[in-house]
């Protein structure tokens, strides 16, 4: 369709808006091409849209912006800013970077920004599905990325063009209708989840009664706190008085080196209670890391963390992951990953009848709506428990009615 001021035609699968705004010194008129759009009725909508940004000197030229040259020049650098406000966390920052320069540059670095399209993205996706994964590994190995990685793709990429339409730079963002073509977020309460059953999450308790730093341990296991966060836990975030913790900080590995962080969302700040057992056994730790503090003398690093090595130099977060594949091992238990003692935490914390929204608070989650999705099928197995416990009450022993 043509009109006095720029047309919509077809190219290829998709349709692109020509705009005619003006003309140069020599009386040539001027055009600007913004393809990519699916339908001729999106394309229309968008001429009507830049026209209207015309008219009011809101119109975006076209430019031959590589997307190299805008990720590398104004984007990536910019994230350095955003961490600086508090905007960001340091390892959004590295997740964002290693997408960019991973799997966006090798395959679209030398197109122009104007011209990324949704249909580009879209067969960007799936090609990453089918042959995006860097090193193989072997002849059989997978060639592709998860569903998962390259739904991490998407995101990065729509952030990176949202804000250059924020910048001027675009006049839209075209990861927006590339959306249903990246892989969707699976909820993690469909996936199978190792966990530990209490009988084993006690029986590692026991294993461990002789080490070093059993306190850890027992932590991890009755308060279901993130790695991060007991990395960086302080005495001055306890109160073992009043058996009371509080999550200010976390030590969090971010390109390789370890660094203090802000706990993970603002959720996650929060003050917790512990148990009689967790408290003594955090009591004995103090007690020995003062007498390790005494034995060491001058030499000793004092920081004010709670787990520490003995002349209290930080644990490294990978060295309490390794550790705990070590003990888990020697327990003769089933192999699962530090965090999954999160999860056993949260599991167990449901099955006892802790109500969502206490387990939600405890484990520092953004919403309620989060841990109900995680834990989906603990909730739907104590909901039918409830059910049968209730029925029993009203109904007698045999549940039968008629």
């Amino acid at each position: 369709m043509t009109t006095a001021r720029g047309s919509v035609i077809k190219r290829g699968p998709t349709w692109t808006v020509i705009l005619d705004v003006g003309r140069d010194e020599d009386g040539k008129r001027i055009r600007r091409w913004h393809p990519g759009y699916l339908t001729r009725d999106a394309a229309e909508e968008a001429r009507t849209d830049l026209l209207h940004k015309l008219d009011h000197d809101e119109y975006v030229v076209p430019s031959k912006l590589t997307v190299r040259q805008f990720s590398k020049e104004r984007w990536l650098p910019s994230l350095d800013t955003a961490v600086a406000g508090g905007k960001i966390k340091p390892n959004t920052r590295s997740s964002y970077r290693t997408q960019i320069e991973s799997y966006v540059l090798p395959r679209l670095g030398h197109v122009a920004l104007k011209d990324v399209s949704a249909d580009m993205l879209a067969r960007f996706y799936g090609e990453l599905l089918t042959s995006g994964r860097r090193h193989t590994g072997g002849k059989d190995a997978p060639k592709g990325l998860s569903p998962t990685s390259v739904r991490l793709v998407h995101i990065t990429i729509h952030r990176m063009l949202k804000d250059a339409v924020r910048w001027g730079i675009l006049a839209r963002n075209v990861a927006d209708a590339a959306a249903e073509d990246a892989p969707q977020r699976r909820k993690t309460g469909n996936a199978t989840m190792h966990v530990w059953e209490p009988e084993q999450l006690g029986q590692f308790v026991q294993s461990v009664g002789g080490d070093r730093l059993s306190a850890m341990w027992v932590l991890f296991i009755t308060t279901g706190l993130r790695r991060g966060e007991v990395a960086g836990l302080t005495w001055h975030d306890l109160d073992l008085t009043a058996g009371r913790l509080t999550v200010n900080q976390a030590r969090v590995v971010v390109d390789h080196k370890v660094i203090e962080s802000a706990p993970k969302s603002e959720r996650s700040v929060r003050e917790i209670g512990l148990d009689a057992a967790t408290v003594a056994a955090l009591k004995a730790h103090r007690a020995r890391q003062a007498t390790e503090r005494l034995a060491w003398g001058p030499e000793y690093q004092a920081t004010d963390l709670v787990f520490t090595w003995e002349n209290g130099r930080p644990l490294h977060p990978n060295v309490i992951s390794r550790t705990f594949t070590r003990l888990a091992e020697k327990a003769k238990l089933p192999a699962i990953r530090l965090h999954d003692l999160r999860h056993s935490y949260a599991s167990a914390a449901l099955t006892a009848g802790v109500g969502l929204k206490v387990v939600s608070e405890r484990l520092g989650h953004a919403s309620i709506s989060i841990t109900g999705d995680i834990y989906s099928h603990v909730s739907r197995e104590v909901d039918q428990s409830a059910a049968d416990r209730v029925a029993a009450v009203i109904l007698g022993g045999g549940g039968a009615v008629g």
